[in-house]
């Protein structure tokens, strides 16, 4: 009688079964230890890269502090304990008591101006201000729209750079992480240079919920304030933020 071929091989198709799956195994615990413990799905073994560190993360913001000079233990209580927050929500509500809803948004001389607009925008509201007061009657070239002033704009209890006795005073609410706020930096910094002692930029603090890191950058900025170094806090900020 014969014997079934089958049954023959069967222990020895087992015992490969099996040392495959030894090696296998193996082949897998090793992908997994050199990826981090993490799980690999399918063939490929190459790690996803880490998401770049924002320019302005806690690690980002405490070091350009030390870069500053400031002294670093009070500067990372005031950070670490959020002592500067309270501050912070309260600019963000005086803006939305004002209108603003979106970042950056501008008040020249009480007259809003929303976006990051054209540098030429900016100085016709400016020039019509310095001329005869009418900065609240110009057509906007980028957007077609007239401009309009805003009653009781606070001025005065932030941080402003410019003329001490400017006559156009520009209060911006604004978001270190808005990429449109990026763009309006280096507009500012221009008319800033351009008009001199004519005028001058009040920083608030409107960080957006969706901004992962705008809400500390903005008590960064304040606590780097209480120690004289707001402006290069505010400045450096922007810039790297810009590169990104």
């Amino acid at each position: 009688m014969l014997k079934d071929n089958n049954s023959v091989y069967t222990p020895v198709l087992v015992l490969m079964l099996l040392v495959a799956s030894f090696f296998v195994g193996r082949l897998s615990a090793q992908v997994k230890e050199m990826n981090g413990g993490k799980e690999v799905a399918g063939i490929e073994t190459a790690v996803t890269p880490a998401v770049a560190e924002s320019g302005i993360s806690l690690n980002a913001v405490k070091a350009m502090a030390e870069n500053f000079g400031l002294d670093m233990k009070e500067f990372n209580k005031c950070l670490d304990d959020g002592a500067m927050a309270d501050r912070v929500a309260s600019e963000n509500k005086e803006g939305q008591d004002l209108g603003v809803s979106g970042t950056p948004t501008f008040f020249i001389n009480g007259i809003m101006i929303v976006g990051s607009l054209p540098q030429s925008d900016f100085e016709k509201v400016i020039d019509a201000e310095l001329k005869n007061g009418t900065g609240d009657k110009v057509k906007l070239d980028s957007t077609g729209d007239v401009s309009t002033r805003v009653a009781k704009v606070p001025y005065g209890n932030g941080y402003i750079k410019g003329g001490e006795n400017a006559t156009i005073k520009i209060v911006e609410y604004t978001d270190f992480e808005c990429p449109y706020c990026n763009r309006s930096f280096p507009t500012i910094e221009a008319l800033l240079k351009k008009y001199g002692e004519k005028i001058s930029m009040e920083y608030k603090s409107f960080p957006l919920a969706f901004h992962a890191d705008a809400q500390k950058a903005a008590e960064a900025a304040l606590c780097a304030g209480e120690q004289g170094k707001f402006w290069e806090m505010h400045d450096e900020m922007f810039i790297v933020m810009a590169k990104q």
